[in-house]
């Protein structure tokens, strides 16, 4: 059974769809109700502060890396990701702090980022291809890095590390090739 927090930001609608075409069974979340949960995703779209403040009033924030804590699988998309991280320059609130690290503002001479990349995994059992990224703000460094993109200065496209992967990008819009990631992840 795969999990999908629903924090209140984004399309979750695409998100249920792709897993649904991947054959998996799922809940919506908005509480942190995971009896029977095996995997969670962790989507999002919007500030990094109201992404936050949502995971810590419904106890999200505290379920997420007791999850992680105990070795179950998490994948983050978009907000997603950069809620693991320490703190973000977006907003003054405190990320899940899962990873070290500081989330910034997108140093391009355009902001936001929207349309697709091409997207190459290091040391992760994922196939290279096309995504769809929407972001202003990014990682620009981080040692769980396994995918980088240059758009303006490099910055981290895919982070992982043991039970967790972490996409800027969204999968769930990045056609069949988001499809196959997806499906790596939640197996």
């Amino acid at each position: 059974m795969i999990g999908i927090v629903q924090p209140d930001s984004g399309n979750i609608t695409s998100i249920c769809d792709s897993v649904a075409r991947l054959g998996r069974d799922y809940r919506l979340l908005p509480q942190p109700e995971l009896d029977g949960v095996t995997h969670l995703i962790l989507p999002g779209q919007g500030r990094f502060g109201a992404v936050m403040r949502y995971l810590n009033r419904t106890g999200w924030g505290d379920a997420l890396v007791q999850w992680v804590a105990a070795g179950k699988p998490l994948v983050g998309i978009c907000v997603g990701l950069q809620v693991l991280f320490e703190s973000s320059e977006e907003d003054e609130d405190a990320g899940l702090g899962i990873l070290p690290g500081r989330v910034e503002l997108l140093r391009a001479p355009k902001r936001p980022m929207m349309g697709w990349a091409p997207v190459a995994f290091r040391n992760i059992d994922l196939p290279a291809g096309d995504a769809y990224f929407v972001n202003s703000y990014v990682v620009h460094e981080s040692e769980h890095a396994v995918a980088t993109v240059t758009y303006g200065l490099p910055f981290a496209a895919a982070v992982a590390r043991d039970n967790v992967v972490a996409f800027q990008f969204h999968p769930e819009k990045s056609g069949a090739w988001g499809q196959e990631v997806l499906k790596c992840c939640l197996t």
